[in-house]
This record gives structure tokens, C-alpha cells and sequence, in this order.
């Protein structure tokens, strides 16, 4: 017995990093070519349509963020992961069999039901992982996304580059392997049941969804640690969004003008990535010992010049510090905000407030991409220039309130209210 629960974590690990990476990658191909797969489809005012394709995304997403976690304790978090898997097969095959604009909008607006699976599986590994173990657990759970969105672009780009398939094929690929990752989870994953989840589910069937959605979300606002990595999340969510529409369109711009375009703008945002999730796992371990706040800080304090770099170099090696930073910038960052969050929730709500954590992901990923379309009017380096001064009030945000994540209790000393 002892056996088992000492490895239950390191396989909903694995299984949950193979997911992850899955559908990063995946959606990595979206965000890297999308700019390419609009020009062969030769719509105009492609640096608007990024923009509007990715926050119509989260438009779409976002009313239903407060009910995964209130499904996933009634019907089971097993299979709210696993529908994501398998509503990102359509998403997939959908934008695959797209020859217009309008195909490419409808599959972006399906990615909105695809959502709402990352909290599920957070909150299922923190409930495993011995404590000591947490930022680790949480940090290489976090990384499985960087090594998606380091290895979509980077292989995607070899695929096409080499015309071994065309953008079409590489989404009808992604969808493939986006159903194998649904029946992996539902043949492998023998989903644990957290303490007090039955009684919680039983008294929560008696209710409507929405109703316990918001007890669960009257709660979790009742927490002071809460507002404080909200506003965090949130700002590091929109300077993220600011600028990941337009990296494609700043590589463009470099002088690679000896490698396609595919395999320029993947060899780059996929180099960059693999650093950088090298880097957030080493940052995981550090935080186990020092405290997550301060590596939080020191995210922030990189992220800042890194951004700037993006927007304003023309180099090459320049271009590429700046962006394997700023990927490990924001990868750190997300890890640290779930890692203070899931030590912070009572296992009976964590689910459901998970996935409250990512409120900041719709919406920076709705204000973000939008903000950033209007400062492409000054010109390309505007995203850049303000996801800058968002990184600058993320470091004043965490600085001013430092003393809300170092003395928050642990989740063993909270109470249950509601």
C-alpha cells in the first residue's frame, strides 16, 4: 500500500505531462503558423486576424470556466480530461478541412469547449504529491506545456519545411493524436477520490451546477492570497498574450532568409522553449526551498528586458536570448502561481478552484491579443513595448504584495466554510 501511494503521483504525472505536451503542442502549431496558413488562404489584415482568432478563443471559453470543476467533482475529473482530448480532435480536424476564414474561426471558437482541463489535472497531482514534493511535481507538470510549445513549432516546422505534409495535414496529425491522448487517459488513469469528495458531491447533486459554482468561487475569493496571484496571473496572462500572436511575425522579419519559414519560426520558438522548461524545472526545485514568491520575483525581473529585446532586435542571437528567456520568464511564472495556489486550497474545493485560476488566462487571453492589435498601428514593436510595462507592474504587484503569498497559511490550516 505504502508502494503504491508513493509512486500514484508519478504516474498521474507522466500521464498528465503526456496530455499536456499533447495539446500544447498541438495548439503550439496554431499560434506558430497561423499568420502562414491565413496568407495561403489569402486573407488580408492577417496581424488584426491573429489577434481576433486568439481572444475569440477565450470569449467563448470563458462562461464556463466556474462549472469544470463542479462537473469534475460529480461526474469525476477523469472524464472532464478526458472530453478536452477528445473536443480537441474535433477542433483539429475541423481547422485541418478549413479553406477559408471561416472554417479557421469556427474551430478557434470549438477551442473554447476544448479548455478547462488543466485544473482538473493540477489539482489531482497536488492531491497525490507528497508536500515536499510540490513545486517539483507542479514545476515539471508546467514544463510539459513548454516542451509542447517547444516541440509543435520545431517538429511542425520540419514537417512542412520538408513538404512531408502541408499545414492541412500537420492539424489532421494533431487531431490524431489528440484522440490517442483521450484513450491513453481512459484505458491508464485510475483517477484517486479526495477526502470529503463524496459527501461534497452528494450534497452538491442537490444544487445546480451554477449554484455550487458559486459557493466554490465565494470561497475561494474569501482566501486574501486569492486577489493577490489573481492580479498576478492575470497581468503575466495579457503581456503573454501580447506577445505570443506576434513572435511569428517578428521571426519573419530576421535575416533567415536561407531556411522556409516554417522551419525558421519552429527551429527559434522551439529552442527557446526547451531552455526555458529546462530552466522552470531547476526554478521548481529552488522554489521548494527558498519559497516560490521570490522565484516568482526573479521571473518578472528577466521577463521585462526580455520583451523589449523581442520587439526592437534585429539579430538573430539577440532575438534568441531574448525569447529563450521570456519563454522561461512566463513558464516560471505560471508554475509558481500554481504551486503557492494548490498549497494554499482545502483538497475538498482545490478542483474547482483551479480551474478558477485560470479566469486570468481568458482574460489576458481576450484583452491581451486585443490591446495588442491596437498598438500594431505604432508599428510591431507595440505588443512588445506593453507587455514590458505589464511585466513592470507584475513586479510591483508581487513586490507590494509579498507578504500575502510568504504568510498565507498552508491548506491544512484553512477551514471549509460554505
Amino acid at each position: 500500500m505504502k508502494n503504491t501511494h508513493n509512486t500514484r503521483w508519478q504516474v498521474a504525472l507522466i500521464l498528465f505531462f503526456i496530455t499536456s505536451a499533447v495539446e500544447s503542442m498541438s495548439m503550439s502549431h496554431v499560434f506558430a503558423f497561423m499568420p502562414v496558413y491565413l496568407q495561403s488562404m489569402h486573407v488580408s489584415h492577417v496581424e488584426t486576424w491573429v489577434g481576433v482568432l486568439s481572444a475569440v478563443t477565450f470569449v467563448v471559453g470563458l462562461p464556463l470556466v466556474p462549472l469544470w470543476g463542479v462537473w469534475a467533482q460529480r461526474y469525476g475529473g477523469k472524464m472532464v480530461v478526458i472530453r478536452s482530448a477528445y473536443v480537441e480532435m474535433l477542433v483539429f480536424v475541423t481547422l485541418g478541412l478549413s479553406h477559408s476564414l471561416v472554417g479557421v474561426f469556427a474551430a478557434m471558437m470549438l477551442v473554447g469547449f476544448q479548455l478547462g482541463n488543466t485544473g482538473i489535472m493540477l489539482a489531482a497531482i497536488r492531491q497525490a504529491t507528497p508536500d515536499k514534493r510540490v513545486g517539483f511535481a507542479v514545476s515539471v507538470f508546467s514544463v510539459s506545456s513548454s516542451i509542447g510549445m517547444a516541440g509543435g513549432p520545431l517538429v511542425g516546422g520540419v514537417i512542412t519545411g520538408l513538404h512531408l505534409l502541408n499545414l492541412h495535414g500537420l492539424y489532421m496529425l494533431d487531431g490524431a493524436l489528440s484522440f490517442l491522448t483521450g484513450s491513453m487517459l481512459l484505458v491508464f488513469y485510475h483517477q484517486p477520490v479526495l477526502a470529503g469528495q463524496h459527501a461534497a458531491g452528494m450534497k452538491n447533486a442537490q444544487e445546480s451546477a451554477w449554484a455550487t459554482a458559486w459557493r466554490s468561487i465565494r470561497f475561494t475569493f474569501s482566501l486574501p492570497v486569492t486577489w493577490t496571484l489573481f492580479a498576478i496571473y492575470t497581468v503575466l496572462m495579457m503581456a503573454r498574450q501580447m506577445v505570443n500572436p506576434y513572435l511569428p511575425i517578428a521571426i519573419e522579419r530576421l535575416p533567415l532568409h536561407s531556411v522556409s519559414t516554417t522551419m525558421s519560426i519552429g527551429g527559434l520558438m522551439g529552442f527557446a522553449a526547451v531552455i526555458g522548461a529546462v530552466i522552470t524545472v531547476v526554478a521548481g526545485r529552488i522554489g521548494d526551498k527558498i519559497g516560490f514568491n521570490r522565484i516568482l520575483m526573479a521571473s518578472f525581473i528577466g521577463s521585462l528586458p526580455a520583451v523589449l529585446v523581442l520587439g526592437l532586435s534585429h539579430s538573430v542571437a539577440f532575438f534568441t536570448l531574448g525569447l529563450t528567456v521570456f519563454s522561461a520568464g512566463y513558464s516560471i511564472g505560471g508554475a509558481m502561481v500554481f504551486a503557492l495556489f494548490s498549497t494554499r486550497i482545502p483538497e475538498t474545493h482545490r478542483s474547482t478552484a483551479m480551474n478558477l485560476v485560470y479566469l486570468p488566462l481568458y482574460v489576458g487571453g481576450i484583452v491581451g491579443p486585443g490591446i495588442a492589435s491596437a498598438l500594431t498601428r505604432a508599428g510591431l514593436f507595440g505588443p512588445f513595448a506593453g507587455a514590458g510595462v505589464l511585466f513592470l507592474l507584475a513586479i510591483t504587484i508581487t513586490a507590494t504584495t509579498r507578504k500575502h503569498t510568504k504568510d498565507a497559511p498552508t491548506s491544512s490550516k484553512l477551514s471549509v466554510t460554505g
